[in-house]
């Protein structure tokens, strides 16, 4: 995740402190986690976005992690970060890309924190956390499950 704030610029110690951060206690629609590890292969999750529901990228969709770009995406894209997902299941095509391929680019979501330890000296700031929508797609829920056509099932 890449966290911003606009009171200043962020200390070491508090980047750590909100990559670190439990979010499933905030309250919000759109949490996501500061780190989640990604590998090329990887199979994943569309989270928290419907990006194209006529192309079946939406989300829940599985896909598979293809190419990870950190420093700047394809000509094409503005961002600097995304991941190149392939859905088996999407009719999507891009011209620059093979069919089913799609970028998942940086979503944004606002959170307070309070960073401090002693009362007297904790300061609450007002961020801006920019993460890639996707999670780790090795086990699914029955929730997300409901509806899908899955090539194997496991169930305890």
């Amino acid at each position: 995740a890449l966290d911003k704030t606009t009171a200043r610029p962020l200390t070491r110690d508090e980047r750590d402190s909100l990559l670190k951060l439990n979010v499933s206690a905030i309250k919000s629609s759109t949490p996501l986690p500061g780190h989640v590890t990604l590998y090329e292969g990887m199979p994943v999750i569309l989270r928290m976005r419907n990006l194209s529901t006529d192309l079946g990228i939406t989300n829940g969709a599985q896909g598979i992690v293809r190419k990870i770009w950190t420093a700047v995406c394809p000509s094409g894209f503005t961002y600097a970060s995304c991941v190149l997902v392939h859905f088996p299941e999407s009719k999507v095509q891009l011209s620059h890309l093979p069919v089913g391929h799609y970028p998942i680019v940086p979503s944004m979501w606002k959170f307070t924190m309070t960073l401090g330890a002693i009362p007297a000296e904790q300061q609450k700031l007002h961020v801006t956390r920019y993460q890639i929508p996707i999670q780790p797609a090795f086990a699914v829920t029955a929730h997300s499950a409901q509806g899908k056509t899955l090539p194997q099932v496991l169930v305890n």
